[in-house]
């Protein structure tokens, strides 16, 4: 994973930028309940082939990257859980 990068503005601000990614779905539904994982979710199902590429069914699936889901994002609004 890489590290977050901390830069100085031109107002001579220290602004740290992370370089994770977060859910997408979070945008869309809002914040799920406190502490819960997409783990835990009944729309996260994972489709195995050398290895196992997550989808969410709410995000649909393109049979690509741009689909796959990270099972450790924090849960969103239309949480349900297993």
């Amino acid at each position: 994973m890489k590290e977050p990068v901390t830069y100085q503005n031109l107002f001579g601000e220290t602004i740290t930028v992370s370089n994770k990614k977060a859910n997408p779905l979070l945008k869309l539904f809002g914040k799920g309940p406190e502490g819960e994982r997409c783990k835990s979710c009944r729309h996260l199902y994972g489709k195995e082939y050398d290895k196992v590429y997550y989808k969410c069914e709410l995000r649909g699936d393109t049979n690509g990257p741009g689909t796959d889901h990270r099972v450790n994002w924090p849960a969103c609004g239309k949480f349900e859980a297993e």
